[in-house]
Protein backbone atom coordinates (compact mmCIF):
# COMPACT_ATOMS: atom_id res chain seq x y z
CA UNK A 1 0.00 0.00 0.00
CA UNK A 2 1.01 3.47 -0.55
CA UNK A 3 2.79 5.62 2.23
CA UNK A 4 0.07 8.45 2.08
CA UNK A 5 -2.58 5.56 2.51
CA UNK A 6 -1.09 4.35 6.10
CA UNK A 7 -0.28 7.59 6.35
CA UNK A 8 -4.11 8.19 6.62
CA UNK A 9 -4.75 5.43 8.54
CA UNK A 10 -2.41 6.13 11.44
CA UNK A 11 -4.41 9.64 11.22
CA UNK A 12 -7.61 7.95 11.88
CA UNK A 13 -6.40 5.81 14.57
CA UNK A 14 -5.48 8.57 16.11
CA UNK A 15 -9.44 10.06 16.24
CA UNK A 16 -10.60 7.54 19.00
CA UNK A 17 -7.03 7.64 20.93
CA UNK A 18 -7.46 11.22 21.29
CA UNK A 19 -11.27 11.44 22.05
CA UNK A 20 -10.89 8.78 24.50
CA UNK A 21 -8.23 10.57 26.11
CA UNK A 22 -10.25 13.77 26.42
CA UNK A 23 -12.95 11.96 28.23
CA UNK A 24 -11.12 9.25 30.60
CA UNK A 25 -8.48 11.58 31.32
CA UNK A 26 -11.22 13.20 33.11
CA UNK A 27 -11.88 10.24 35.91
CA UNK A 28 -8.98 11.26 38.05
CA UNK A 29 -10.43 15.22 38.16
CA UNK A 30 -13.38 14.86 39.38
CA UNK A 31 -13.13 14.82 43.28
CA UNK A 32 -10.90 17.45 42.45
CA UNK A 33 -13.48 19.81 40.82
CA UNK A 34 -16.13 18.56 43.19
CA UNK A 35 -14.15 20.52 46.13
CA UNK A 36 -13.09 23.62 44.08
CA UNK A 37 -16.19 24.08 42.13
CA UNK A 38 -18.23 23.34 45.84
CA UNK A 39 -20.99 20.85 43.83
CA UNK A 40 -22.47 17.48 45.06
CA UNK A 41 -20.95 14.30 43.75
CA UNK A 42 -23.46 13.65 40.91
CA UNK A 43 -22.68 17.30 39.59
CA UNK A 44 -19.36 16.52 39.55
CA UNK A 45 -19.79 13.31 37.49
CA UNK A 46 -21.89 14.76 34.93
CA UNK A 47 -18.77 16.36 33.33
CA UNK A 48 -18.05 12.94 32.15
CA UNK A 49 -21.87 12.14 32.00
CA UNK A 50 -23.05 14.73 29.51
CA UNK A 51 -19.97 14.06 27.54
CA UNK A 52 -21.10 10.56 26.75
CA UNK A 53 -24.41 10.75 26.46
CA UNK A 54 -24.57 13.73 23.91
CA UNK A 55 -21.84 11.41 21.87
CA UNK A 56 -24.60 8.00 21.83
CA UNK A 57 -27.24 10.36 20.92
CA UNK A 58 -25.42 12.09 18.25
CA UNK A 59 -23.11 9.35 16.82
CA UNK A 60 -25.81 7.71 14.57
CA UNK A 61 -26.29 11.34 12.91
CA UNK A 62 -22.93 11.64 12.17
CA UNK A 63 -22.46 8.03 10.19
CA UNK A 64 -25.37 9.12 8.17
CA UNK A 65 -24.27 12.56 7.45
CA UNK A 66 -20.66 10.80 6.48
CA UNK A 67 -21.77 8.50 3.91
CA UNK A 68 -22.77 11.91 2.25
CA UNK A 69 -20.48 14.61 2.22
CA UNK A 70 -16.52 14.16 3.20
CA UNK A 71 -15.90 12.37 6.26
CA UNK A 72 -12.17 13.74 6.40
CA UNK A 73 -13.71 16.84 6.13
CA UNK A 74 -16.52 16.26 8.58
CA UNK A 75 -13.55 14.82 10.59
CA UNK A 76 -11.77 17.59 10.69
CA UNK A 77 -14.47 19.99 11.71
CA UNK A 78 -16.02 17.83 14.31
CA UNK A 79 -12.36 17.87 16.09
CA UNK A 80 -12.06 21.71 15.96
CA UNK A 81 -15.64 21.45 17.56
CA UNK A 82 -14.31 19.29 20.50
CA UNK A 83 -11.24 21.49 20.66
CA UNK A 84 -13.34 24.44 20.83
CA UNK A 85 -15.21 22.75 23.69
CA UNK A 86 -12.02 21.63 25.73
CA UNK A 87 -11.02 25.43 25.33
CA UNK A 88 -14.45 26.85 26.94
CA UNK A 89 -13.98 24.43 29.62
CA UNK A 90 -10.28 25.09 30.11
CA UNK A 91 -11.59 28.72 30.51
CA UNK A 92 -13.84 28.37 32.85
CA UNK A 93 -12.07 26.44 35.20
CA UNK A 94 -8.74 28.34 34.90
CA UNK A 95 -9.78 31.95 34.87
CA UNK A 96 -13.69 32.37 35.53
CA UNK A 97 -13.81 29.60 37.82
CA UNK A 98 -17.70 28.31 36.21
CA UNK A 99 -18.87 25.23 36.91
CA UNK A 100 -21.39 26.39 34.45
CA UNK A 101 -18.76 26.90 31.76
CA UNK A 102 -16.97 23.69 32.25
CA UNK A 103 -20.56 22.13 31.94
CA UNK A 104 -21.10 23.73 28.74
CA UNK A 105 -17.59 23.04 27.47
CA UNK A 106 -17.90 19.52 28.22
CA UNK A 107 -20.79 19.54 25.77
CA UNK A 108 -19.64 21.06 23.13
CA UNK A 109 -16.85 18.56 23.21
CA UNK A 110 -18.80 15.72 23.62
CA UNK A 111 -20.88 17.05 20.01
CA UNK A 112 -17.66 17.19 18.52
CA UNK A 113 -16.61 13.47 19.36
CA UNK A 114 -19.86 12.29 18.49
CA UNK A 115 -19.09 13.72 15.00
CA UNK A 116 -15.73 12.29 14.69
CA UNK A 117 -15.13 9.01 16.87
CA UNK A 118 -17.84 7.11 14.43
CA UNK A 119 -15.27 8.60 11.45
CA UNK A 120 -12.56 6.57 12.45
CA UNK A 121 -13.24 3.28 11.24
CA UNK A 122 -14.98 3.73 7.77
CA UNK A 123 -12.14 6.95 7.30
CA UNK A 124 -9.39 3.95 7.80
CA UNK A 125 -11.47 1.33 5.72
CA UNK A 126 -12.30 3.78 2.68
CA UNK A 127 -8.34 4.26 2.82
CA UNK A 128 -7.01 0.67 2.71
CA UNK A 129 -6.77 -1.80 0.13
CA UNK A 130 -9.42 -4.97 0.44
CA UNK A 131 -6.29 -7.64 1.09
CA UNK A 132 -5.38 -5.32 3.93
CA UNK A 133 -8.77 -3.53 5.37
CA UNK A 134 -9.39 -5.54 8.67
CA UNK A 135 -5.39 -4.78 8.99
CA UNK A 136 -6.50 -1.31 8.78
CA UNK A 137 -9.78 -1.35 11.30
CA UNK A 138 -7.65 -3.07 13.90
CA UNK A 139 -5.55 -0.32 14.34
CA UNK A 140 -8.28 2.02 14.74
CA UNK A 141 -8.91 -0.42 17.78
CA UNK A 142 -5.49 -0.41 18.60
CA UNK A 143 -5.85 3.28 19.26
CA UNK A 144 -8.96 3.33 21.22
CA UNK A 145 -7.83 0.90 23.86
CA UNK A 146 -4.01 2.82 24.07
CA UNK A 147 -6.07 5.55 24.45
CA UNK A 148 -8.11 3.78 27.55
CA UNK A 149 -4.58 2.56 28.57
CA UNK A 150 -2.75 6.11 28.89
CA UNK A 151 -5.40 8.39 29.74
CA UNK A 152 -5.75 7.50 33.66
CA UNK A 153 -2.29 8.04 34.19
CA UNK A 154 -1.74 10.66 31.63
CA UNK A 155 -5.16 12.78 33.55
CA UNK A 156 -3.35 12.04 36.96
CA UNK A 157 -0.23 13.40 36.15
CA UNK A 158 -2.08 16.27 34.61
CA UNK A 159 -4.26 16.88 37.69
CA UNK A 160 -0.98 16.98 39.63
CA UNK A 161 -0.06 20.41 38.25
CA UNK A 162 -3.47 21.91 38.11
CA UNK A 163 -7.03 20.58 38.17
CA UNK A 164 -7.57 22.34 34.97
CA UNK A 165 -4.97 21.29 32.77
CA UNK A 166 -6.92 18.22 31.02
CA UNK A 167 -9.04 20.90 29.71
CA UNK A 168 -6.28 22.72 28.14
CA UNK A 169 -5.14 19.27 26.98
CA UNK A 170 -7.93 18.48 25.12
CA UNK A 171 -8.11 22.11 23.45
CA UNK A 172 -4.36 20.99 21.79
CA UNK A 173 -4.56 17.10 20.88
CA UNK A 174 -8.31 18.06 19.40
CA UNK A 175 -6.58 20.72 17.42
CA UNK A 176 -3.38 19.35 16.58
CA UNK A 177 -5.93 16.13 15.22
CA UNK A 178 -7.36 18.42 13.19
CA UNK A 179 -4.36 20.06 11.63
CA UNK A 180 -2.91 16.44 11.21
CA UNK A 181 -5.70 14.64 9.77
CA UNK A 182 -5.99 17.92 7.00
CA UNK A 183 -1.98 17.06 6.32
CA UNK A 184 -2.05 13.09 6.50
CA UNK A 185 -5.44 12.28 4.39
CA UNK A 186 -5.40 12.57 1.13
CA UNK A 187 -8.65 14.35 -0.01
CA UNK A 188 -9.46 11.94 -3.36
CA UNK A 189 -8.76 8.89 -0.90
CA UNK A 190 -11.76 10.43 1.38
CA UNK A 191 -14.30 11.33 -0.73
CA UNK A 192 -17.90 10.16 -0.45
CA UNK A 193 -19.60 7.53 -2.95
CA UNK A 194 -21.10 9.32 -6.05
CA UNK A 195 -23.87 7.73 -6.15
CA UNK A 196 -26.29 7.07 -2.62
CA UNK A 197 -30.02 6.43 -3.29
CA UNK A 198 -31.57 7.22 0.18
CA UNK A 199 -32.74 3.46 0.68
CA UNK A 200 -29.31 2.16 0.43
CA UNK A 201 -28.57 1.73 4.14
CA UNK A 202 -32.09 -0.21 4.49
CA UNK A 203 -31.38 -2.92 1.92
CA UNK A 204 -27.49 -3.49 3.39
CA UNK A 205 -28.65 -3.86 6.68
CA UNK A 206 -31.26 -6.07 5.41
CA UNK A 207 -28.59 -8.02 3.77
CA UNK A 208 -26.43 -8.04 6.30
CA UNK A 209 -28.73 -8.38 9.28
CA UNK A 210 -27.11 -11.45 11.26
CA UNK A 211 -23.98 -9.56 11.00
CA UNK A 212 -24.72 -6.46 12.09
CA UNK A 213 -27.18 -7.01 14.90
CA UNK A 214 -24.64 -9.84 16.16
CA UNK A 215 -21.70 -6.73 16.41
CA UNK A 216 -24.09 -4.10 18.27
CA UNK A 217 -24.82 -6.77 20.53
CA UNK A 218 -21.29 -7.89 21.05
CA UNK A 219 -19.72 -4.15 21.04
CA UNK A 220 -22.36 -3.30 23.81
CA UNK A 221 -21.60 -6.02 25.90
CA UNK A 222 -18.15 -5.80 25.79
CA UNK A 223 -17.66 -2.99 26.87
CA UNK A 224 -20.46 -3.11 29.09
CA UNK A 225 -18.30 -5.91 30.72
CA UNK A 226 -15.22 -4.16 31.01
CA UNK A 227 -15.92 -0.74 32.73
CA UNK A 228 -18.54 -3.26 34.89
CA UNK A 229 -15.23 -5.53 35.58
CA UNK A 230 -12.68 -2.21 35.97
CA UNK A 231 -15.08 -0.92 38.69
CA UNK A 232 -15.33 -4.23 40.55
CA UNK A 233 -12.41 -4.87 40.47
CA UNK A 234 -11.34 -1.09 41.84
CA UNK A 235 -13.60 -1.47 44.71
CA UNK A 236 -12.38 -4.67 45.36
CA UNK A 237 -9.15 -2.96 45.50
CA UNK A 238 -9.83 -0.17 47.44
CA UNK A 239 -12.48 -2.01 50.19
CA UNK A 240 -10.72 -5.67 50.51
CA UNK A 241 -7.51 -4.41 49.92
CA UNK A 242 -6.66 -1.03 50.82
CA UNK A 243 -4.73 -0.16 48.15
CA UNK A 244 -4.00 3.42 47.86
CA UNK A 245 -5.43 5.22 45.03
CA UNK A 246 -2.18 5.60 42.74
CA UNK A 247 -1.74 1.64 43.40
CA UNK A 248 -5.09 1.41 42.72
CA UNK A 249 -5.11 3.16 38.70
CA UNK A 250 -1.62 1.62 38.37
CA UNK A 251 -3.30 -2.11 38.98
CA UNK A 252 -6.17 -1.19 37.21
CA UNK A 253 -4.08 -0.50 33.77
CA UNK A 254 -2.46 -3.83 33.75
CA UNK A 255 -6.25 -5.55 32.47
CA UNK A 256 -6.29 -2.01 29.85
CA UNK A 257 -2.92 -3.50 28.96
CA UNK A 258 -4.21 -7.03 28.34
CA UNK A 259 -7.07 -5.05 26.02
CA UNK A 260 -4.48 -3.26 24.31
CA UNK A 261 -2.49 -6.97 23.77
CA UNK A 262 -5.23 -8.38 22.36
CA UNK A 263 -6.42 -5.29 19.92
CA UNK A 264 -2.60 -5.58 18.58
CA UNK A 265 -2.59 -9.35 18.09
CA UNK A 266 -5.64 -9.65 16.43
CA UNK A 267 -5.61 -6.31 14.32
CA UNK A 268 -2.11 -8.24 12.57
CA UNK A 269 -3.79 -11.54 12.27
CA UNK A 270 -7.07 -10.28 10.89
CA UNK A 271 -6.38 -10.32 7.08
CA UNK A 272 -4.30 -13.41 7.63
CA UNK A 273 -7.30 -15.19 9.47
CA UNK A 274 -10.79 -13.80 7.59
CA UNK A 275 -12.06 -17.33 8.15
CA UNK A 276 -11.70 -17.13 12.10
CA UNK A 277 -12.84 -13.83 12.34
CA UNK A 278 -16.75 -14.13 13.08
CA UNK A 279 -16.23 -16.69 15.24
CA UNK A 280 -13.38 -14.88 17.13
CA UNK A 281 -16.00 -12.28 18.34
CA UNK A 282 -18.15 -15.39 19.88
CA UNK A 283 -15.03 -16.85 20.99
CA UNK A 284 -13.84 -13.89 22.67
CA UNK A 285 -16.99 -13.14 24.59
CA UNK A 286 -17.15 -17.10 25.96
CA UNK A 287 -13.04 -16.66 26.99
CA UNK A 288 -14.29 -12.81 28.68
CA UNK A 289 -17.41 -14.87 30.48
CA UNK A 290 -15.33 -17.76 32.17
CA UNK A 291 -12.62 -15.08 32.94
CA UNK A 292 -15.19 -12.89 35.07
CA UNK A 293 -16.98 -16.17 36.54
CA UNK A 294 -13.01 -16.99 37.64
CA UNK A 295 -12.58 -13.77 38.88
CA UNK A 296 -15.64 -14.09 41.01
CA UNK A 297 -15.14 -17.63 42.20
CA UNK A 298 -12.01 -16.18 44.58
CA UNK A 299 -12.16 -13.21 47.09
CA UNK A 300 -8.18 -12.99 46.42
CA UNK A 301 -6.65 -9.54 44.98
CA UNK A 302 -3.96 -11.29 42.82
CA UNK A 303 -6.63 -13.71 41.60
CA UNK A 304 -8.73 -11.26 40.64
CA UNK A 305 -6.63 -9.04 38.96
CA UNK A 306 -5.42 -12.07 36.38
CA UNK A 307 -8.91 -12.96 35.81
CA UNK A 308 -9.88 -9.63 34.78
CA UNK A 309 -7.44 -8.95 32.60
CA UNK A 310 -8.01 -12.48 31.09
CA UNK A 311 -11.15 -11.31 30.43
CA UNK A 312 -9.74 -7.51 29.08
CA UNK A 313 -8.08 -9.97 26.42
CA UNK A 314 -11.26 -11.70 24.71
CA UNK A 315 -12.76 -8.42 25.09
CA UNK A 316 -10.43 -7.19 22.97
CA UNK A 317 -10.21 -10.04 20.56
CA UNK A 318 -13.84 -9.41 20.26
CA UNK A 319 -14.36 -6.01 19.49
CA UNK A 320 -11.19 -5.71 17.19
CA UNK A 321 -12.74 -9.01 15.24
CA UNK A 322 -16.20 -6.83 14.81
CA UNK A 323 -13.96 -3.79 13.45
CA UNK A 324 -12.73 -6.05 10.77
CA UNK A 325 -15.89 -8.16 10.39
CA UNK A 326 -17.51 -4.11 10.00
CA UNK A 327 -14.69 -3.53 7.61
CA UNK A 328 -14.61 -5.76 4.98
CA UNK A 329 -18.49 -6.58 5.23
CA UNK A 330 -19.91 -3.11 4.51
CA UNK A 331 -19.81 -1.64 1.01
CA UNK A 332 -18.29 2.17 1.81
CA UNK A 333 -21.66 4.02 0.48
CA UNK A 334 -23.11 2.66 3.62
CA UNK A 335 -20.37 2.11 6.05
CA UNK A 336 -20.71 5.02 7.97
CA UNK A 337 -23.76 4.75 8.91
CA UNK A 338 -23.85 1.43 9.78
CA UNK A 339 -20.78 1.55 11.60
CA UNK A 340 -21.54 4.37 13.52
CA UNK A 341 -24.61 3.01 15.16
CA UNK A 342 -22.56 0.35 16.51
CA UNK A 343 -19.71 2.90 17.48
CA UNK A 344 -22.99 4.02 19.60
CA UNK A 345 -23.82 0.94 20.71
CA UNK A 346 -20.37 0.73 22.39
CA UNK A 347 -21.03 3.67 24.07
CA UNK A 348 -23.42 2.33 26.17
CA UNK A 349 -20.54 -0.04 27.95
CA UNK A 350 -19.36 2.69 29.93
CA UNK A 351 -22.71 4.72 30.21
CA UNK A 352 -24.35 1.88 31.90
CA UNK A 353 -21.80 -0.40 33.30
CA UNK A 354 -20.20 1.55 36.46
CA UNK A 355 -23.41 2.09 38.12
CA UNK A 356 -24.40 -1.21 37.29
CA UNK A 357 -21.78 -2.98 38.91
CA UNK A 358 -21.72 -0.41 41.86
CA UNK A 359 -25.66 -1.44 42.64
CA UNK A 360 -24.44 -5.17 41.93
CA UNK A 361 -21.86 -4.51 44.72
CA UNK A 362 -24.45 -4.21 47.59
CA UNK A 363 -25.60 -7.65 46.84
CA UNK A 364 -21.81 -9.13 47.41
CA UNK A 365 -18.65 -8.71 46.43
CA UNK A 366 -18.42 -11.29 44.00
CA UNK A 367 -21.60 -10.85 42.65
CA UNK A 368 -21.14 -7.91 39.65
CA UNK A 369 -18.28 -10.58 38.08
CA UNK A 370 -21.16 -13.41 38.21
CA UNK A 371 -23.69 -11.01 36.20
CA UNK A 372 -21.48 -9.79 33.78
CA UNK A 373 -20.06 -13.26 33.18
CA UNK A 374 -23.79 -14.91 32.63
CA UNK A 375 -24.37 -11.15 30.22
CA UNK A 376 -21.02 -11.74 28.18
CA UNK A 377 -22.40 -16.05 27.97
CA UNK A 378 -25.37 -14.31 26.99
CA UNK A 379 -23.68 -12.49 24.08
CA UNK A 380 -21.62 -15.27 22.98
CA UNK A 381 -23.97 -17.75 22.20
CA UNK A 382 -26.21 -15.69 20.63
CA UNK A 383 -23.69 -14.09 18.49
CA UNK A 384 -22.42 -16.93 18.05
CA UNK A 385 -25.79 -18.45 16.60
CA UNK A 386 -26.03 -15.71 14.33
CA UNK A 387 -22.61 -15.11 13.02
CA UNK A 388 -22.59 -18.77 12.02
CA UNK A 389 -26.07 -18.65 10.84
CA UNK A 390 -26.60 -19.63 6.97
CA UNK A 391 -28.03 -16.31 6.41
CA UNK A 392 -24.90 -14.40 7.80
CA UNK A 393 -22.52 -16.78 6.17
CA UNK A 394 -24.49 -16.08 2.49
CA UNK A 395 -24.42 -12.39 2.74
CA UNK A 396 -23.55 -9.76 0.03
CA UNK A 397 -19.77 -8.68 -0.26
CA UNK A 398 -18.90 -5.02 -0.04
CA UNK A 399 -19.83 -3.70 -4.06
CA UNK A 400 -16.76 -2.06 -3.47
CA UNK A 401 -14.31 -5.47 -3.23
CA UNK A 402 -16.50 -7.11 -5.63
CA UNK A 403 -15.09 -4.06 -8.19
CA UNK A 404 -11.67 -4.47 -6.36
CA UNK A 405 -11.82 -8.47 -7.46
CA UNK A 406 -12.59 -8.14 -11.24
CA UNK A 407 -10.48 -5.18 -11.43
Amino acid sequence: MKRPAWLGILAASLIPFVLTLGNSMMVPVVPVMQSSFGVTPTAASLLITAYSVVAVVLMPVAGFLSDRISRRRLAIAALGVAAAGGGVAAVGASAAHSYAWVLVGRIVQGVGAAFSMPLALPLASDLAAPHVRGRAAGFTEVGNTVGKLASPILGALLASWAFFAPFWAVFALCGTLAATLAWMIPRQGALPPRNHPPASWRLAFHAHAPLLIATYLSGAVSMLCLFGGLVSLSESLADDAHVPEWQNGLLLSIPQAALCLASLVTGLLSDRWKALARAAIALGLAWTSASLGAAGAHPDVGWQIASVSFGAFGIGTAITSIDACLATALSRKVRGSLSALYTSARFLGPTVGPPLASWLQAFGAQTPYAVLAAIALAAALTSGALLLSRSARGGEPAADERQAART
